[in-house]
């Protein structure tokens, strides 16, 4: 995967990183829910909407149930379940406003997508890890940029080097199942040579 895909997952998934970052998208510091940046570079603002939303200060938890769906901009992240941990802050009393401080994970469940105008990343289950920066999508992983496509079980993004890691349970020549990736050289994508 480090070689003739990791360049094109490196960048597809870079542009995911916004979203999955949206581990401070949610965060239970005060009766409403505190927002930031889901689209890169952007300053619109985040539109949140589920069929119910819940704040646990004394876990520093936020969920939004039923079809959770969250857009700033063009970026869109959709879920049946987004939850946000934060860290709590020391000292501060279980059921204080202010009691939780920066996000420790994200999680969004069941049929996860992540789109963009140029992307789109599709799977069962995503969490974002902020201590590691690592971002995890299982479940039938689906990469779409254009007419390009990967596949895998599950992928594991290190945002800051941009390494990428697609796996599969399938192993071995001819057996379904197996990473996969299929890359259009006119779009600016790097061509992949065929193995004997």
């Amino acid at each position: 995967m480090h070689n003739a895909l990791a360049p094109t997952l490196g960048r597809t998934l870079r542009l995911a990183r916004p979203v999955l970052l949206a581990g401070t998208l949610l965060t239970c510091a005060a009766p409403g829910i505190t927002l930031a940046q889901l689209a890169s570079n952007s300053t619109a603002p985040v539109d949140i909407t589920a069929d119910e939303g819940e704040v646990i200060n004394s876990q520093c938890l936020s969920i939004w149930r039923g079809d959770a769906e969250a857009l700033q901009a063009t970026t869109r992240l959709r879920a049946r379940e987004i939850r946000v941990i934060s860290i709590p802050r020391p000292g501060a009393a279980p059921n204080d406003q202010g009691r939780c401080g920066p996000t420790q994970r994200l999680e969004a469940e069941g049929d996860v997508y992540y789109v963009t105008p140029a992307q789109t990343v599709r799977g069962d289950n995503a969490v974002y890890m902020a201590d590691s920066d690592t971002i995890t999508i299982t479940g039938g992983v689906i990469v779409t940029q254009g007419k390009s496509v990967a596949r895998g079980d599950s992928m594991t993004v290190q945002v800051k080097s941009g390494h990428v890691q697609l796996k599969s349970s399938a192993k071995g020549r001819g057996n379904p199942g197996r990473v996969r990736g299929v890359f259009y050289p006119d779009q600016g994508q790097p061509a992949v040579a065929a193995k004997p």
